[in-house]
């Protein structure tokens, strides 16, 4: 009898190390079918890893200047003013844009878009039958972007970048 209890002590023993043994559960003893398997909840004040994090829209409300360069006019300075909804999420009335070259060249006008994590799109009016749509993309310290001009503007202002960042001189 003591020889069949340590082999079966040996055996658990085994078992155990081997990191092949179910655990037990209340549940376990009330005779209902052993192949059945059992769940229990997570402990909540530990954090899962694959947890996602909601990601908000950029916050650029504000002034923002830099560099515009176009294909025709070279390089000039571009200023954003950026007004957003409370979600950050849109890009609303009163926001606007304004290129100056050297050479007098320049476009203007309000814009509307979309604000992302990683960026913004929009679209607007520079006047007298020129539409203008655009993206940007970077963080709260820089955003880089091209700019599509439609209508009679189009032949002025071709292949349009900008490099801007918070705040204006």
């Amino acid at each position: 009898m003591k020889l069949a209890k340590t082999l079966l002590v040996l055996a658990c023993t085994s078992l155990l190390s081997a990191g092949h043994v179910r655990h037990a559960y209340a549940q376990d003893g009330d005779g209902t079918d052993q192949s059945a398997g059992a769940w229990g909840a997570p402990d909540a004040s530990v954090a899962t890893p694959d947890a996602k994090t909601k990601v908000l829209p950029l916050d650029i409300k504000g002034c923002w200047s830099g560099e515009v360069v176009d294909t025709g006019d070279g390089s000039g300075t571009a200023t954003f003013e950026f007004d957003q909804n409370s979600n950050r999420k849109k890009v609303v009335t009163g926001s606007n844009f304004d290129f100056r070259w050297a050479d007098s060249a320049f476009a203007q006008g309000p814009i509307k878009g979309t604000v992302s994590a990683t960026g913004f799109k929009f679209k607007g009016n520079a006047g007298a039958g020129c539409t203008i749509s655009g993206s940007g993309t970077g963080d709260a310290t820089a955003l880089t972007g091209t700019f599509e001009f439609a209508g009679g503007c189009a032949t002025t202002f071709q292949d349009v970048t900008f490099s801007i960042t918070p705040g204006c001189p």
